[in-house]
């Protein structure tokens, strides 16, 4: 009796292999001949180059990125630059405008100093007193009593005139001469005038030079003047400045 002997197939097994077939012509002796690469060496060879693949790719990638911030900042930077440019230029301009206002300011400053300059020296010259004391000329002599008291011998209609600017301290009764009128020339110089004449000012009164202080009312009319300078009695032709 015969037995049966059931066989199972065998499974062939998966197997992936890769062939890369090579002709090369050798022309010494004019054949071709066949040669083969491993398979390990082409998958070597295909991951290197996915590798090279994935770097390179990346690579342009970043730099792609890089370059687009690299390109917005420098339109930044050159915005910003140009912002910058116009701030300058603004000040600049704002620079020369307020500089050309120093200039008028200090040109303004420098004449109104100028000015006041000019007026105070007029006005400390106004309130010396080296008038003459009468509007027209007379005859002078000195006091024998008094070597520095001036004594004017004035026709009528001659008029007393003030030396120089001032404010009237007093206008007295004199009983040698009929009125004494004293004037603060404020710098400490003080002129007296003595004579028969009525006053036309009074105490408290401002005056300027050439001031009339009163009328001569007769002829041959005398006028004695003094002059003080810090409280004490001066020559007053020390001080009178005669023309001609």
């Amino acid at each position: 009796m015969s037995e049966e002997v059931q066989t199972t197939p065998k499974k062939k097994k998966d197997r992936t292999e890769y062939h890369l077939m090579l002709f090369v012509d050798n022309k010494k002796d004019g054949g071709v001949h066949q040669m083969g690469i491993n398979r390990i060496v082409i998958e070597v060879v295909a991951a290197v180059i996915a590798a090279i693949l994935v770097v390179t790719i990346s690579g342009w990638a970043v730099n792609s990125s890089v370059r687009k911030n690299v390109t917005a900042e420098k339109e930044a930077l050159e915005q910003k630059t140009e912002e910058l440019s116009a701030e300058v230029e603004q000040l600049k301009a704002e620079n020369t405008s307020l500089s050309d206002k120093v200039t008028i300011l200090s040109n303004t400053v420098n004449t109104k100093v100028e000015l006041e300059t000019a007026a105070q020296e007029e006005s400390e010259a106004a309130h010396f007193p080296q008038g003459f004391p009468l509007s027209s000329s007379a005859s002078m002599t000195t006091s024998e009593d008094d070597p520095k008291c001036l004594l004017f011998s004035c026709g009528e209609g001659t008029s007393v005139i003030s030396a120089g600017d001032g404010k009237v301290l007093e206008v007295l009764p004199d009983a040698d001469y009929g009125y004494c009128i004293r004037i603060d020339h404020e710098n400490g110089y003080i002129s007296e005038y003595y004579m028969s004449s009525t006053p036309l000012i009074k105490e408290g009164d401002s005056v300027l030079q050439g001031a009339i202080l009163a009328l001569v009312e007769s002829k041959d009319t005398k006028l004695a003047y003094k002059m003080y300078q810090d409280g004490q009695q001066i020559d007053p032709m020390d001080v009178i400045k005669i023309d001609g």
